[in-house]
């Protein structure tokens, strides 16, 4: 943390340090280092200089360098270099003038003083006396001495000169464990250590680094277990640990003994994995960091105040319930999952089934092979002839196949194959530390699940992977992808992926999420086939000639969009209100310059000036700097910012703007009108009326004029929803206007037309929506296109409405954009011969949703699922359930209103009830698009 407590850092595996807003949670900024396969990248160590203007980070790479990243943009201004070996800690001195680096090995630490900046920095003396790594260090409070532990069992205390460190003592904790967390007292008088290898924590006096005290768990934890990371509460009353030590419950906790460990510890369970660190604040409340991976803070009465927690499922204690399809293409990986629509993924239907209860879970026996001693060991066997693992590897799963040919061992290293002879057929490096494996019973497929959330198909003939599968948490996103870049996704699915592009050693790398490449890239018929013809090539083979083309031999490097990022202002330091101008750094490939540059605040779009218009300046030979002008009310304003070329457009850059403090005046004055939402009040007589109008397109299509595709209830769903929202007027809109098209006055012309109108009408404080009920389909290349009442399957080219047409009047609509999507109805939609055509609005809902688009997309249905319709229900089940959300049901606090997120939440449920679990409506909101009313109730 920064000394004030703004802002939180957080360095990962994941070669990424992230920067968060402590108050709310947000994510600020992300540094991604330079990057290459395996471990080159993972960050292991970082620290926040106090003023928080800069963090630093360092972990394993080439040249094991310690980075100095700006804070504010995630961008690299010094790289320290060439240190002798792995960084495993740093800390910045309370002044923030000097920057300690503990090292792996015998390296022991060195030391750095930096510029006022840190835009440059010089050795000074370090520590090398050491014969194992270092595992922290501090600084005291006066800055004077530092601390170091390490494991080599000793802690060392070392005097802070102007020419560097100064051994002052050294001592061991006289066998209570090896050290590991350092925290110093507020007064300088004691350092606490956490030890690696046991349970308890030993005061030193910091002078003499002699055992003052040793702190004692209650005897409640599982087993013995680690407190290996400390802190010590601003106030000096009270102690904390942790590190791997866990209730009878599993749940790795929070100690604390208050009264510097005169009384018993309070135990707070915070975790399902490992707490990596502590640090506690100047308010009295307390951070925390924990291999899940999450982090959160505690308030200083020990309760959640907040909590930052992992999107990535968690494979471990899964082995029972890995089951594997006997093909190889569905695969089931936990119990149940949240939105319970199945609790098994299928590759050919690229959706969320139920298992199959004769899919196979691991076997460690078959035929007459077995495999032992498998399980967090490092010396598995085959029928009893030892495997002969790398050093410092441990097999942690293993499977044996259908007729014990084959046996597959997943290490914390390696995938591995070997015959029932104990004879090693391949091993392919782990990306992460893989918890589970499993073979498919036809003999094709080793399948792994990872600690970095994903599972990995590998071809069991040679082990090349072939597939990645990364769900989430949620229950909803997930994204496919094969190696060569090709992928499947969910709604919402995009980004959770993409392209990490280096720029040297000195530069922080950029990231382009997969969406950026969704035109060349997103072949769901690809993916569904990969499984099935057993590699990506004979995949691409089998599908009809220009379906899943290769993106004409461009490497993405040759197309890239541009990347933009804010210069200034920093939010730590700008008060909202007026005029205000940005500094925007735009960076394109020097033959694809930057041609436009956009904005959206609060998702709302806004006109800027053209490029050539701006005043600017020139970075480097790719960059430019411009001055971007912005004219904002005085509420919290999101901005993003995005920059376009030939290729393409960027991803987002983001500035949050808090409004100014309230007054004590604008308090009273606020205190007068409470419980009246202002956007529902009537404007007094003469005054002008600020409420939004509400504008909506709906089109709905039951009668076709084929014959063939009849719908039942489409027409009778826009006309329900129309009749609905005309009630409004008056309330929370000043207007509503509607304009109906349903059945035979729902033709393409009439679509166009009405696509037309709604783009006319309005302007900036209003609210548009179109909602489509009818059919719709995606051509043999992947287009969309909405089937009008007079469509001609045949010709649907020109007869269909092409959603280019709708998506180009969504995303230029002035004000807040609305798209409900209901044309995933059952019917003889395709006919004979058209067996090119089919049905999948992912593409769509993920297009219209992205964050430089900004549109709200409501969609009946994901995937090839169909949207239902009964009698019963008067209505489609989508129509259905949103009309009852409206009406009310979905006012879960009785607020008296009903908000956009409040709407999505109940749809999600009433759809999958009445449908039994058929049908999974899903809702995306734009990045920047804030919770807003969609209409006012009784309360």
């Amino acid at each position: 943390m920064d000394r004030d407590g703004r802002y939180a850092v957080t360095a990962s595996e994941d070669k990424t340090a992230r920067v968060w807003d402590v108050a709310s949670g947000s994510p600020l900024s992300v540094f991604r280092p330079p990057s290459g396969p395996g471990n080159d990248g993972k960050l292991y160590a970082v620290a926040m200089a106090p003023d928080g203007a800069v963090f630093a980070t360092a972990g394993w790479s080439s040249s094991n360098d310690v980075y100095l990243v700006r804070r504010s943009d995630g961008q690299i201004i010094h790289r320290i270099t060439g240190l002798p070996d792995v960084v495993t800690h740093l800390s910045f001195s309370r002044d923030g003038r000097m920057l300690v680096a503990g090292l792996w090995g015998r390296q022991g630490v060195r030391v750095f003083q930096g510029t006022d900046s840190w835009g440059s920095a010089r050795e000074l003396q370090g520590g090398s006396d050491f014969s194992d790594e270092v595992n922290a260090s501090v600084w005291s409070p006066d800055d004077k001495t530092i601390v170091v532990s390490s494991a080599d069992g000793f802690v060392r205390a070392y005097e802070a000169t102007p020419k560097g460190l100064k051994l002052l003592s050294r001592s061991t904790l006289a066998g209570m464990g090896v050290p590991f967390g350092l925290a110093f007292s507020p007064d300088g008088q004691t350092v606490a250590v956490g030890t690696s290898d046991q349970e308890s924590v030993v005061l030193l006096d910091a002078k003499t680094l002699k055992v003052r005290k040793v702190l004692s768990p209650p005897a409640m934890g599982s087993i013995a277990r680690s407190l290996s990371v400390v802190a010590w509460s601003t106030d000096g009353k009270s102690v904390y640990a942790a590190g791997s030590w866990a209730n009878d419950k599993g749940r790795f906790a929070i100690l604390v003994w208050p009264d510097t460990g005169q009384s018993e510890p309070t135990v707070i369970p915070v975790a399902r994995n490992t707490i990596t660190a502590l640090h506690a604040t100047r308010d009295g409340s307390l951070l925390y960091a924990t291999a899940d991976p999450a982090w959160g803070i505690l308030a200083a009465n020990g309760q959640s105040q907040l909590t930052i927690g992992s999107s990535l499922l968690d494979f471990r204690n899964q082995r029972s319930r890995f089951r594997l399809a006997a093909d190889g293409s569905a695969l089931a990986f936990q119990d149940a999952r949240p939105g319970n629509t199945g609790d098994a993924f299928d590759t050919r239907q690229l959706a969320w089934v139920k298992a199959v209860k004769d899919w196979q879970a691991p076997r460690t026996s078959a035929g007459k092979t077995m495999v032992d001693n498998w399980f967090e060991r490092q010396q598995p066997s085959i029928n009893g002839k030892g495997l002969g693992l790398d050093a410092n590897e441990w097999s942690l799963a293993a499977s044996v196949s259908r007729d014990g040919n084959r046996i597959a061992i997943a290490t914390n290293f390696q995938i591995r194959l070997y015959d029932r002879n104990g004879h090693a057929l391949w091993k392919t490096a782990a990306p992460a530390t893989p918890w589970q494996v499993n073979t498919s019973d036809d003999g094709r497929w080793v399948v792994a699940a990872f600690s970095d959330g994903t599972l990995r198909w590998y071809r069991q003939q040679d082990g090349s992977e072939q597939l990645v599968f990364f769900p989430q948490a949620d229950g909803r996103r997930w994204v496919m992808w094969v190696p060569g870049g090709y992928f499947a996704a969910s709604p919402g699915g995009e980004n959770l992926v993409g392209w990490q592009v280096d720029r040297g050693s000195a530069q922080a790398a950029d990231f382009y999420p997969v969406s950026r490449f969704r035109t060349e890239y997103y072949r769901p018929e690809l993916i569904r086939e990969v499984i099935g013809k057993g590699s990506t090539d004979a995949a691409l083979a089998a599908l009809p000639a220009g379906a899943a083309a290769p993106p004409g031999g461009q490497a993405i490097r040759e197309r890239l969009p541009p990347t933009v990022r804010i210069v200034s202002p920093d939010t730590s330091n700008w008060a909202v209100g007026g005029n205000i101008k940005l500094q925007v750094a735009v960076r394109a490939p020097a033959d694809a310059p930057p041609t436009i540059l956009r904005a959206r605040i609060n998702g709302q779009p806004v006109a800027l000036p053209a490029l050539s218009a701006l005043r600017s300046s020139r970075s480097d030979a790719n960059e430019s700097i411009y001055e971007v002008p912005f004219s904002l009310s005085g509420l919290d304003a999101q901005i993003l910012l995005f920059a376009e070329n030939k290729h393409g457009v960027s991803p987002e850059a983001t500035l949050t703007l808090k409004k100014p403090p309230v007054t004590a005046k604008e308090a009273v004055a606020a205190s007068n009108n409470i419980g009246m939402p202002a956007a529902a009040s009537a404007p007094a007589t003469g005054s002008v009326d600020l409420r939004p109008a509400l504008y909506i397109l709906a089109i709905g299509i039951s009668k076709y004029q084929d014959p063939s595709i009849q719908l039942e209830f489409a027409a009778k769903d826009s006309t329900d929803l129309s009749n609905f929202f005309r009630t409004q007027e008056g309330g929370l809109y000043r207007k509503v206007s509607v304009r109906l098209l349903t059945d035979h006055s729902a033709k393409r012309d009439d679509v166009l037309d009405g696509l037309e109108w709604i783009r006319r009408e309005l302007t900036a404080r209003d609210v548009g929506m179109v909602f489509i009920a009818g059919h719709g389909v995606n051509d043999a290349d992947g287009t969309y296109y909405f089937l009008p009442q007079d469509v001609n399957v045949k010709a649907l080219k020109r007869t269909g409405v092409i959603f280019s047409e709708i998506r180009n009047t969504l995303v230029s609509l002035p004000g807040k954009a609305m798209f409900f999507i209901d044309t995933c109805h059952a019917g003889n939609v395709l006919g004979t011969g058209a067996r090119s055509l089919r049905l999948d609005t992912t593409a769509v809902i993920n297009e219209l949703s992205s964050a430089d688009n900004g549109v709200i997309v409501f969609a009946a249905a994901t995937g090839r699922q169909y949207a239902q319709e009964s009698p019963d229900w008067g209505n489609g089940a989508f129509t259905k359930a949103i009309l009852e959300g409206l009406r009310g049901k979905a006012d879960y606090n009785k607020s008296g209103r009903i908000t956009h997120k409040m709407l999505d939440l109940y749809v999600s449920e009433r759809v999958k009830s009445l449908t039994e679990g058929a049908q999974s409506p899903v809702t995306i909101v734009p990045s920047g698009v804030p919770d807003f009313p969609l209409v006012l109730g009784q309360r």
